[in-house]
């Protein structure tokens, strides 16, 4: 991709365009980067609705700003693009679009295949007992969806270098930033998300997204105070989150709705890795515009997390209006140059380059006399076969029957792999709520009362009362043992004395983990016996001494 570029990244609200080029393998030069707010109802989740009207807007907030390139590159970020890892066997790499087409259906429960450009590319090679396999990110973008950036590239009077897929772009600017030994997480956040990437080395291990970014901390300030968005970002960025999250209950749940989610992402992984443990958090992107934001997660998170603050392999070549801080919020845009996916229509590239060839006259008039002289050739050969060519139609009409037989079948597959998609929807940790509250009748302590239960997700919260704190603490202890909860808390315990008697009032929370019936089934009654075992016996425990936290601690 040489020469410069215009990386364009829409969202919702804001628009990140950045002037680059990539000046070799591992160097990207950065030009100019500007931030425009464009008005609403242009763009939703990375679809271009009025492709006129967001031209104009783009053009008239790039004037004057020093922007010279005339290419674009796209990268999008879209629920709308389907993404999901692949294995398929080792082959050569320009037979891997092939197979990833020829197994789209496999991949993702789409109706109309032929709607999708599907594109993809190589995170890993593995090695499985001896067999070399390849380990694909594959990604089904909607063809009404790509049509539109190149009309909002003819409208800007542009042309398109390329449409990458965000998570592509981050994935390759990512690679630079951590390519030495173990494992890490680095946590993009971003303006209306937050990316968690697990990295192993140089390899994508995990990727995930929560809609929780800058913008909803900025909301929640702005909501709290009655002051507009403008100032609350400049509230962000003057005073201390951890304060403002103390003083104001919009943007504690804020605080929390991030820090909750990152958690449960990196509680995944640890728990399905084990054998490789995260040994460094990084955090990257709009970090420097949330004051204290490093802090909270450096304490939630149990980690030493280190703020990246210059991008490895990034030169800045305008210093007079860049710094390391601003182009550190233009990691897709910066990625996307690297080496993007190259989303593209296969009609219209190839219309494109009808349109573009132009064929010297005498090549024409050549091929005319050739033609001619092939002719008597040609019409042999059609006469000669013409005879052999019915009586393979005759055996080809009498057993046609089993075109519709296989077309039968693959519609079976298909309505089987998305009945299977649909059902696994369908999963959620309530579905051990039951069985949770079966138990509780086991386990509660006579001396607790519960007064209130609820349950959002597996996300339980309970209230109620007990004749003193040991009582709670013999609750929590029991409820320790049922396998299927984690991550018991107890958010307060006030207590009253009243004629010498303790009255007191407790809340805490848990998490429930999703069991897979089936294989709940497939336990039988060795799990269950197991399972009575582990709630009922509190012998062994009887000595041990418990710590209470009455403002929000665990209880261990």
């Amino acid at each position: 991709m040489a020469g410069k570029v215009l990386s364009i990244s829409l969202g919702s609200e804001i628009v990140k365009v950045c002037e680059v080029m990539h000046a070799g393998k591992n160097k990207i030069r950065v030009f100019n980067a500007i931030d425009l707010i464009i008005p609403e109802g242009l763009c939703d989740d990375g679809v271009i609705m009025d492709a006129p009207a967001l031209a104009d807007a783009i053009k008239q907030g790039l004037q004057g700003e020093g922007f010279s390139a005339k290419r674009i590159v796209f990268t999008i970020t879209s629920k709308r693009i389907a993404n999901k890892e692949a294995v398929i066997p080792y082959c050569k790499e320009n037979r891997i679009k092939d197979i990833v087409e020829i197994n789209a259906s496999e991949y993702f429960p789409i109706t109309n295949l032929d709607n999708y450009t599907f594109n993809y590319s190589i995170m890993d090679v593995i090695a499985t007992e001896g067999v070399k396999n390849y380990r694909l990110s594959v990604t089904a973008t909607p063809n009404e969806m790509i049509e539109k950036y190149y009309e909002l590239a003819k409208a800007m009077g542009m042309s398109v270098e390329a449409i990458d897929y965000s998570g592509n772009s981050i994935l390759q600017l990512l690679k630079l930033q951590t390519a030495g030994e173990g494992v890490d997480a680095v946590l993009q956040v971003g303006g209306e998300n937050t990316v968690v990437n697990i990295m192993n080395g140089s390899t994508m291990v995990m990727q995930r997204s929560v809609p929780y970014g800058r913008m909803s901390l900025a909301d929640a300030v702005a909501s709290s105070r009655g002051i507009s968005d403008e100032e609350a970002d400049m509230v962000l960025i003057s005073e201390d989150l951890g304060s403002l999250a103390s003083e104001y209950p919009d943007v504690a749940y804020a605080v929390k709705s991030l820090l909750s989610s990152v958690g449960r992402i990196l509680e995944f992984y640890r728990a399905r890795n084990a054998e490789h443990p995260i040994e460094r958090v990084f955090m990257i992107g709009d970090v420097t515009s949330v004051n204290g934001l490093p802090e909270l997660i450096n304490n939630e998170m149990d980690y030493d997390v280190e703020v990246v603050e210059k991008l490895r392999g990034v030169e800045i070549r305008n210093h007079n209006v860049l710094s390391d801080e601003i182009v550190a919020n233009y990691l897709a845009n910066i990625g996307a140059v690297i080496n993007p996916l190259r989303i593209e229509l296969i009609q219209d590239k190839k219309g494109e380059k009808a349109k573009g060839e132009s064929l010297p006259w005498w090549i024409l008039v050549f091929a005319a006399v050739v033609a001619a002289a092939m002719c008597g050739g040609i019409l042999f050969v059609y006469y000669t076969n013409e005879r052999e060519n019915r009586m393979i139609r005759s055996q080809i009409a009498a057993i046609e029957d089993v075109g519709a037989l296989k077309a039968k079948y693959e519609q079976a597959q298909a309505d089987v792999t998305a009945m299977q998609n649909w059902y696994d929807t369908t999963k959620g940790a309530n579905e051990t709520l039951a069985r949770f509250i079966d138990d509780l009748e086991i386990v509660q302590p006579s001396a607790v009362a519960i007064s209130k239960l609820t349950s959002n997700e597996g996300e339980v919260t309970i209230q109620g009362k007990s004749f003193g704190k040991p009582a709670v603490a013999q609750f929590v202890i029991e409820l320790k043992k049922l396998p299927y909860i984690e991550n018991i808390k107890t958010e307060y315990i006030n207590e009253t004395i009243t004629d010498y008697s303790a009255d007191d009032n407790f809340q805490m929370t848990l998490t429930l983990i999703y069991e897979d019936p089936k294989k709940t089934d497939e336990g039988g009654t060795e799990s269950d016996s197991e399972e009575t075992s582990s709630v009922g016996s509190t012998e062994e425990n009887t000595g041990e001494t418990e710590e209470e936290n009455t403002e929000g601690g665990d209880v261990q």
